[in-house]
């Protein structure tokens, strides 16, 4: 890829032989389809956590969770914690 400076720059995707797995594609996991864009701030080992989990899930299955998805994944198990159904 070049830039418009004319200097070239790799592009990963391009290189990777599987596409990474879209938002979108995390959306429609969801029960409502829809995502709301925030900022959080973690702790690093909550991070090294994450990546670890992503990197056992990669070895294990063959794919990476979206870490958008494991973070989904943690808030829904606080809040059924938190708020149990009725």
């Amino acid at each position: 890829m070049t830039t418009r400076s004319g200097t070239k720059r790799s592009n990963s995707r391009a290189q990777n032989s599987r596409p990474p797995k879209s938002r979108q594609a995390a959306a429609e996991s969801s029960p409502d389809k829809q995502l709301a864009k925030v900022t959080l701030y973690l702790r690093p080992d909550q991070v090294v956590a994450i990546e670890a989990i992503q990197l056992d899930e990669r070895r294990r299955t063959g794919s990476r969770p979206d870490k958008s998805a494991l973070v989904q994944e943690a808030l829904d198990l606080l809040i059924s914690k938190y708020r149990p159904r009725t």
